[in-house]
């Protein structure tokens, strides 16, 4: 494929057979994350936060903070595509130390009391269930088990991170516990089974995962105004706070001007986009029916809607996707940030979607060279650093947005 350049500081550049339907945009679609915000020191700085606390402060492991996830595991998950929601992403991320540490403790020889003793724990609160996951961390310690242990193994070429994502891009989505069995003992279905009781996770029902990943990244008192309910955690530091919004309005009237009111697609839940949208005084670029959140993409009737194996929801399953996009008259742009972004559109073309275009930013990547190089073999239409290079890209193509 042969790409044209236009700014190699910014790494603008577009497919050059892309050029005349680029030209005839009527649309453009917004990825939330990542593309209208900055979240590195948002969303992955919680997935971080939400591991440690797991390990470190639930179970009281002995380690450092910032050592069991680093923002390369992160980019490491989510450039399989198949990352692209955090709840997903944290879950494989615990659950594969929990693997490890089940590993660890039947070559101590003590696997079958730990499966005896807590085989029958069953989540109903958190409350309860936080004193019950205390109780499995002193019975860990009391082995010589520890975080620290478990970062060394992480680069381990059998049972290490990257063999873990190799074993998953070579099958699905769906596949987390499947690629995890290599690293359990064998009749590693009994292992499986106590993973899933360890770390809760519906997403149907109120379960641990969920509530403490929200409470870290919304913190105590925009956790209660957001669901309702009291904070169990009680963290003063809110994430959410600190996402910028990346589009300055100079780009946003611009691109109104010739397109004009924006759609949203994203798996972000709608009150914390709506509220950070109201917060920066943006809304009223957005067009309110073409709002696309979390809530609408798992509603669809369309997809399985169950608990954490159904990963599938959302990206790059393009089901709801296309028809968003098929009400919509003319090439229609969507503007994501991640291999699952670009995944979503080729699964769309192959299913018939035809009016669909994608850019692909990098603003968002620890790699954007790596990012680079595969929106490039995925035939992306266009490439740049970040969404205020859009009106650019339509100058250099004749196109009135400056």
């Amino acid at each position: 494929m042969s790409y044209q350049c236009l700014d190699e500081e910014r790494k603008i550049y577009f497919k050059k057979d892309s050029a005349k339907a680029l030209s005839d945009t009527k649309k453009i679609i917004f990825d939330f994350d990542g593309v209208l915000v900055q979240t590195s020191q948002s969303y992955r700085q919680t997935i971080r936060r939400v591991v440690d606390y797991y390990f470190l402060e639930i179970l009281g492991l002995e380690g450092e903070r910032g050592k069991l996830v680093t923002l390369g595991d992160i980019q490491s998950f989510k450039d399989t595509g198949l990352y692209n929601n955090d709840w997903n992403l944290t879950y494989a991320l615990i659950a594969y130390y929990l693997a490890l540490l089940m590993r660890k403790l039947q070559k101590r020889r003590t696997l079958q009391n730990f499966t005896k003793r807590f085989s029958d724990i069953q989540f109903s609160e958190a409350g309860s269930f936080l004193q019950t996951l205390r109780e499995i961390g002193d019975f860990l310690g009391r082995y010589g088990l520890n975080a620290t242990e478990l970062v060394d193994t992480k680069n381990d070429s059998a049972v290490g991170i990257e063999s873990l994502l190799t074993r998953v891009r070579l099958e699905n989505q769906s596949s987390l516990e499947v690629a995890l069995k290599p690293i359990l003992p064998e009749a590693g279905g009994e292992q499986l089974t106590l993973i899933r009781k360890l770390v809760p996770y519906n997403l149907e029902k109120p379960d641990l995962l969920k509530r403490l990943f929200e409470e870290t990244y919304l913190g105590a008192k925009l956790f209660s105004k957001f669901y309702g309910v009291p904070s169990i955690f009680k963290f003063d530091e809110s994430f959410i706070e600190k996402e910028s919004f990346i589009p300055t309005e100079k780009t946003l009237d611009a691109l109104r001007l010739r397109f004009g009111k924006f759609a949203i697609y994203s798996e972000k839940p709608r009150d914390q986009g709506i509220y950070l949208l109201e917060k920066n005084n943006l809304k009223e670029y957005f067009d309110e029916n073409g709002l696309i959140f979390q809530e609408d993409i798992f509603a669809s009737e369309e997809i399985p809607f169950g608990a954490c194996e159904s990963v599938q929801l959302g990206k790059p399953n393009p089901t709801f996707f296309i028809k968003m996009v098929e009400k919509l008259a003319g090439k229609v742009v969507y503007v994501g940030d991640g291999i699952a972004d670009m995944l979503l559109i080729e699964n769309a073309r192959l299913q018939g979607l035809s009016n669909i275009l994608f850019f692909g930013v990098l603003c968002s990547s620890q790699y954007p060279d790596q990012l680079f190089s595969q929106y490039v073999k995925h035939g992306a239409d266009a490439v740049m650093t970040d969404v205020n290079d859009i009106p650019n890209l339509y100058a250099s193509l004749g196109g009135k947005v400056e």
